[in-house]
């Protein structure tokens, strides 16, 4: 039995004296300092956040797309551009720092500092626009909800959207800001997260009241109405999916993680609208919720996959496989009618057959040509399915099998043809997302030569670590294609950890440091440093520079390091006496 000591106000008793008209009088003058309907703004307001911060992205994005396009045609700068050049190289300076890995990996923090940054932001926003607002708690729990559970939920509620919009693959703040799914997926996650923190918060008002003013017994009784127990299981499914999509958890169990993720979502969104139950008009941003969520997997339907309405419609694509070497196999689809990609770009594949149910997203290694339009993919057998085709694979022998297409997604929102310098950094079969990119400029320069137009493309490096010599045969022929188009434009540095057999070893000790001409390719037979082989190109940067990485974390994480100390050349350009107006970088990850 509970003994409480019971909660009085103005000497009235929260419980006992509930009918009194002196009870009503004090309800109602606590009703007008904080109107239980004026707490619909909160919501609002969290909305209005987001928009504002998805309106100066796509204010970025056409910046860039504008910047250039005009300076494809004009190299020019204004009078303006010099102050946002310097300005994005602080930001970059900042931004493309990088979060320790491990604390990144216990907290599924993003390894850039800048997404962090924006995070941490936003959480003490979100946190200052919910807490420091007062009242918290209402005298009595009978005159009203405690308003800072309200607006927590509420806030809560209007965040819902935006983790739904998030989700998808082909989703609206994509179209508007040029930032791909899967950059944006780290955002979607942190939504998420903060939509749960919210929700733990609206919940803690209500069950303290109850227990200041009628103990353990109270809580009891509380929870057996509507609008208390109607909220358990979407608490309990959001917090699931918080937990679920940590990434010490989907490296442990993806599979399970993909399948039951979106079954939860579906759980989730249909609990919370039965807990709202219409309350203050909240159910509208679930609505809209759904509205952008269904638009988003419509398109997607209709444009990325076999439901394309096209000749093709549900039917699947053939695909060649074959072994390249021990540990590496290529998909070949050749019909490719009706899919247009980019540099960097990946598809989804879906083989038939056993495991039909797997999803894969895989790079795409080859570009569109006036000699090929076939769509390639390097892969690397890990586990799953990748492992389970390539056991299936006889060496030397191509076999067919037939595949659904679900893409293409991703890429750079930047024109890789606006940059004087290219700069392509890759590891092991990472070289599958830079691999495009070389083939795209070099198909440019083809096409400048013929037509004798001038290109701003003056020169691209492209750097490959890899764990075996042999690897090379990967992309052997893409090569060669390349440097016979380009020549001079390119150059190929090609870093093999380890030679073919002992005897290479033995024969290239006393190179070991030393560089090698081979076949139109320079061999680096050492490990690199990353941060020293970006460094020695630094003297050969040009007014605009992209570099592009893709590979291991570790490398990836040093390419980003040394690129945010390299934007002083941008900033103190003055003082550095370089005309480099900037460096960008672009990184691809399916890590998530």
């Amino acid at each position: 039995m509970d003994v409480v000591k019971r909660t009085t106000y103005h000497g009235l008793d929260c419980l006992a004296d509930a009918n009194t008209p002196e009870y009503a009088m004090l309800h109602k003058e606590s009703s007008m300092k904080i109107a239980w309907a004026s707490q619909a703004k909160y919501g609002k307001y969290t909305v209005y956040f987001g928009v504002v911060i998805i309106f100066v992205a796509l204010l970025k994005h056409l910046w860039y797309r504008f910047r250039d396009t005009r300076y494809k045609k004009n190299q020019s700068s204004r009078f303006i551009v010099p102050f946002i050049d310097v300005f994005v190289a602080y930001s970059r300076f900042l931004g493309y720092k990088q979060v320790p890995e491990r604390l990144s990996y216990f907290t599924s923090l993003p390894h850039s500092m800048g997404s962090a940054i924006f995070m941490f932001v936003s959480s003490l926003y979100l946190l200052c626009y919910c807490l420091v607002p007062h009242f918290w708690y209402r005298p009595c729990l009978g005159f009203g909800s405690p308003p800072l559970g309200v607006r927590a939920g509420i806030m809560a509620t209007a965040l819902t959207p935006f983790v739904y919009v998030l989700a998808g693959k082909a989703n609206m703040i994509t179209f508007l800001t040029g930032i791909s799914y899967e950059k944006l997926n780290q955002h979607h996650q942190y939504v998420g997260l903060a939509a749960f923190v919210l929700s733990i918060i609206h919940t803690v008002p209500f069950i303290y009241m109850n227990v200041r003013e009628g103990g353990t017994s109270r809580i009891r009784e509380q929870f057996q109405t509507f609008s208390y127990y109607s909220g358990i299981p979407p608490l309990i499914l959001l917090g699931f999916l918080c937990i679920c999509s940590k990434a010490w958890f989907r490296k442990v169990c993806y599979e399970g993680f993909l399948h039951l993720h979106w079954v939860a979502g579906i759980g989730y969104f249909g609990t919370l609208i039965w807990h709202i139950d219409k309350t203050l008009n909240c159910d509208d941003y679930m609505w809209g919720a759904l509205a952008f969520w269904a638009s988003q997997i419509l398109y997607r339907i209709l444009v990325k996959t076999c439901f394309k309405p096209n000749s093709l419609f549900l039917r699947p694509r053939v695909a060649k496989l074959q072994k390249l070497c021990d540990g590496a196999y290529e998909v070949t689809v050749a019909n490719t009618k009706g899919y247009e990609w980019g540099p960097g770009q990946h598809c989804f594949l879906r083989f038939t057959g056993a495991r039909f149910m797997d999803n894969h997203p895989f790079s795409i290694s080859s570009m569109i040509d006036e000699d090929s339009k076939e769509m390639k993919f390097l892969i690397i057998p890990k586990k799953g399915l990748t492992k389970v085709i390539y056991d299936q694979l006889d060496d030397n022998i191509a076999s067919e099998r037939k595949v659904f297409l679900d893409g293409p997604y991703g890429g750079t929102p930047r024109d890789s043809t606006a940059f004087e310098r290219a700069i392509l950094i890759s590891t092991g079969s990472g070289v599958t997302a830079t691999l495009p990119f070389l083939l795209h400029l070099s198909q440019e320069i083809k096409k400048a030569k013929e037509s004798g137009t001038r290109i701003v493309t003056k020169h691209i490096n492209f750097i490959w670590v890899i764990r075996h010599q042999d690897n090379i045969s990967w992309i052997r022929d893409e090569l060669l294609k390349c440097k016979d188009i380009a020549g001079d434009y390119i150059s190929i540095d090609i870093y093999p950890l380890k030679l073919s057999n002992e005897a290479d070893l033995e024969n290239n000790i006393e190179v070991n440091n030393s560089v090698d001409s081979f076949e139109q390719f320079n061999f680096h037979y050492h490990k690199p440093a990353i941060s020293r082989v970006i460094h020695s190109l630094a003297n050969t940067l040009d007014r605009r520079n992209l570099i592009v990485s893709s590979g291991s974390e570790s490398m990836k994480s040093s390419v980003s390091s040394t690129v945010s100390n390299m934007q002083s050349l941008v900033f103190n350009n003055d003082v550095n006496q370089s005309c480099i107006e900037e460096i960008y970088l672009h990184t691809e990850s399916f890590g998530w």
